[in-house]
């Protein structure tokens, strides 16, 4: 069982959060920064140009949190204060006057927990990097700044770090001023507003490299060892602006882009105001450039400058307009790049990740405003889904109208702050269309469309019917969808194009036609967002495979999985030797594992030469489904020499799967294998959890100890789940793992520990719900301990119905023998 089945998004303590009122304005923020790596702590002396809203105010609350408070003053007077909780309230010397204009004055110090993070040598990792960054999505910035730590207000910035010559300090804006010898200043100025959480500072020993484009300094700092690697990663920036200008409508609005690489980010990216930073784990090499890009990423974290940096989600529950936007439009940019079939199959792919979060842990209107945390917003739905809401909405008004919609969303709203009905209305201003019931359905309400499809041909009256049936359970507030959708019908004679609105339920379509089809496809160019269910005549899937355009073809290899047949496993090893693109060979793949005859497993065998190196780990992962020990002579060769590290790392998975005993000495060879992110490595030790054996364990347990790589590390640790039922040894060592430095070690043990569904684990796992500091980490922690709880009741009506049954059965047994003496 997962460790995420908590079906309800709402956590016990989540409740309805408004947009917070605002007596004042802060209009420009000063931060004079002084860093200690050795103590970890900053000290800090910072201004606030604030404008009074509210007259006759005698105090100001400000967030502040875990802050050392020294002084505050307004205009040079000092003034009274206190802390109350995460608040710091400020008493005014007089009454103000609306529309006043105060300097507020606050000197502190810290050694912060969240929003400031030191990254330094230890004993553990002696090798890292010394490095400081910051971190303020969503409510991280209060920990190292006085601020209104909410979206809906924005400043201009000024930020002064003072820092030994050795180091680099990158921040927000223009870099005004460089002065000292042995310590140096450096002087950021951003003269655009901002909210709170797109204040970045990082400091660090980087090697500069410098592009222009049409005035704007593209600037990207990585460490002088990875200079190399910098180019596969940022060597497409100049372009992305370029497109995303001319498709936006609005030209790149800050003097400067900065991408700064940093260890042990907690993010990916993150989208501060013309200064991203990234996680270095973006930087590969060239064999890693085959099967894999830092496009995405840097796509979605620039197109944010326009998408939740120019305009900004007036609140969190708004976080689409940031979050949802910059995923669509980091597909766009993909569009542009690699053509239609790669960004259809990513639009598939990006509902895939939606749906599987739907399915394993809960579904949730994209806007609310009812949740616990502002971090747990941060999900599938706020991204992927939202992403694909978009794609329907640009499929339905056409690219044109969506286009002009989204200039004028960002023209209307640029510097300052939106909510979803401002979007809503800049598209009816555009298309003429009503877009109410478009956003209702898709955006205020949870869930998504499920479509059952039947297909009949009456040969005597030539007329095909088509039955559309919704089954979507709405029991949860999931809509009836009313839409338009394409049907495709092909023969000999050509193709009929015919679209019909969905007003129901069920729709049954009769459709005349002058011969039986060779093939129909429901939703052709996949616009919708959709889990579909197709009931066809095997020839018509099989022709579909053949014919279709990609998507149709993703859908007949799919539709295909619950046919077996020679003729079947033989159209789509076909299919997936000489498709023209990797996608659909994947998923011919996916399918011939979903089908596990002997026939498709030595299909699978044939394809493991296909050149596409994303395929061609499809086929190897398709092949450990089979779970045969045969398949570790055909593996081995592959996990050794493969010319991808991601195929070599999905062999080592599969050669677990084969529970063979010859695998454990070629996966512990493989520990030793360096590879991009020890994506290789973290491979081996996945498949060492497949084998179950003891040895296996230990091998697990030592990877998961402090001074190894942290994705070796999570995988580890995540493998570890599958000894810990009823291993007191494991257990305690997941235990003490729960407190754990690095955030996704800690969601893994939690993981690991809800596989052995043993009661006992429940108060640990709880402890981690109420004290870890990163919220994601409690989201984790609460939908783990709810899925056990329901687990361990779940567990005891089996066990009630077992004994109801035995005692039934007992009962019979006596009436038998009852009967039986009465029959003598």
């Amino acid at each position: 069982m997962s460790a995420q089945t908590g079906k309800k998004f709402e956590l016990i303590g989540s409740r309805p959060h408004y947009i917070p009122t605002k007596q004042f304005i802060i209009k420009h923020m000063k931060i004079e920064l002084k860093p200690d790596f050795d103590e970890k702590s900053i000290t800090c002396k910072q201004t606030l140009t604030i404008n009074i809203i509210q007259d006759k105010l005698d105090h100001i609350i400000l967030d502040a949190a875990e802050l050392n408070i020294r002084s505050t003053r307004v205009n040079e007077q000092s003034l009274q204060f206190k802390i109350l909780d995460d608040k710091l309230r400020i008493e005014l010397p007089t009454p103000t006057v609306e529309d006043e204009t105060i300097t507020l004055s606050i000197d502190y110090d810290t050694k912060p927990r969240q929003g400031f993070y030191f990254v330094k040598p230890d004993n553990n990792y002696p090798n890292k990097q010394v490095q400081a960054w910051t971190q303020g999505e969503t409510t991280q910035s209060k920990y190292w700044f006085v601020c209104f730590d909410h979206p809906d207000m924005k400043f201009t910035s000024e930020i002064i770090v003072e820092v030994p010559n050795e180091f680099v300090v990158i921040s927000n804006g223009k870099l005004v001023d460089v002065t000292g010898t042995d310590l140096v200043k450096y002087h950021w100025v951003e003269g655009h507003p901002h909210p709170a959480y797109l204040t970045s500072i990082v400091i660090g020993k980087y090697k500069e490299i410098k592009e222009n484009y049409n005035g704007i300094d593209l600037l990207y700092y990585v460490p002088e060892a990875q200079v190399d690697k910098a180019s596969l990663s940022f060597s497409n920036t100049m372009n992305m602006i370029k497109f995303f200008e001319e498709y936006i409508g609005v030209k790149y609005p800050y003097g400067m882009y900065a991408q700064t690489t940093v260890d042990d980010f907690i993010y990916g990216g993150m989208e501060n105001v013309s200064a991203t930073t990234l996680t270095m784990d973006t930087l590969h090499d060239k064999k890693a450039h085959l099967d894999f890009t830092s496009d995405h990423l840097v796509s979605h974290e620039l197109v944010h400058q326009w998408f939740g940096d120019l305009v900004t989600c007036r609140d969190w529950q708004h976080l689409w307009l940031n979050e949802s936007f910059a995923t669509y439009f980091e597909a766009l940019s993909w569009l542009h790049s690699r053509g239609e079939d790669e960004f259809n199959y990513y639009i598939m792919q990006l509902a895939e990740e939606y749906f599987d979060e739907a399915s394993k842990r809960y579904k949730r209107p994209i806007v609310t405003n009812v949740y616990k945390n502002p971090d747990d917003l941060f999900d599938r739905h706020a991204y992927e889904k939202g992403a694909c809401i978009l794609h329907m909405l640009r499929s339905l008004v056409n690219d044109n109208i969506f286009r002009k919609a989204i200039k004028l969303y960002v023209e209307r709203f640029s510097n300052k702050n939106a909510e979803t009905d401002d979007f809503r209305k800049c598209v009816e201003e555009i298309s003429g269309l009503s877009m109410q019931q478009f956003f209702e359905q898709y955006i205020f309400k949870p869930g998504h469309l499920e479509l059952k499809v039947k297909f009949d041909f009456d040969n005597s009256s030539k007329i095909a019917t088509i039955n559309l049936t919704q089954t979507q359970n709405t029991d949860d507030g999931t809509p009836i969808y009313k839409f338009p959708i394409d049907i495709h019908l092909i023969s000999t004679e050509g193709k009929k194009q015919i679209t019909f609105s969905i007003e129901s339920k069920e729709s049954i379509f009769h459709i005349p036609l002058n011969s039986e089809p060779l093939w129909f496809s429901i939703d052709p160019d996949n616009k919708l967002l959709k889990r579909m269910e197709v009931k066809a005549p095997k020839n018509m899937l099989i022709e579909q495979l053949k014919n279709g355009n990609m998507v149709e073809r993703v859908y007949a290899a799919k539709a295909l999985s619950n046919l077996n047949s020679d003729d079947v496993v033989e159209a789509l090893k076909e299919t997936m030797l000489t498709d023209s693109f990797w996608g659909v060979s994947s998923q011919c793949a996916k399918t011939l594992s979903d089908i596990k005859t002997d026939t498709a497993y030595n299909t699978l065998t044939d394809a493991l030469n296909i050149k596409n190196p994303k395929a061609r780990r499809a086929v190897v992962k398709a092949i450990g489904e089979f779970k045969k020990q045969e398949c570790v002579s055909l593996l081995q060769p592959i996990l050794e020499n493969d010319e991808s590290y991601f195929v070599q790392a999905e062999s080592a998975i599969s050669l677990g799967k084969s529970n063979s005993k010859e695998v454990f000495a070629t996966l512990l060879k493989a520990l030793r294998i360096s590879s991009f992110k020890e994506v290789i490595a973290s491979g081996a030790l996945t498949g060492l959890g497949e084998l179950k054996d003891d040895i296996a364990s230990h091998v697990l347990i030592e990877h998961t100890k402090l001074g190894k790589h942290h994705r070796i590390r999570e995988a580890a640790v995540l493998a570890l789940g599958k000894f810990a039922k009823n291993n007191d040894k494991i257990i305690d060592q997941l235990k003490q793992l729960l407190k754990d430095p690095w955030f996704r070690v800690r969601t893994n043990a939690i993981k690991a520990l809800v596989e052995t569904q043993e009661s006992k684990n429940i108060p640990d796992i709880e402890w981690v719900a109420n004290n870890d500091i990163d919220p994601r980490v409690q989201r984790v922690a609460e939908e783990s301990v709810i899925s056990l709880k329901e687990s361990m009741h779940a567990s005891k009506e089996v066990k009630q119905m077992r004994e109801e049954i035995n005692k039934l059965k007992l009962q019979n047994l006596e009436l038998v023998q009852r009967l039986d003496k009465l029959e003598r």
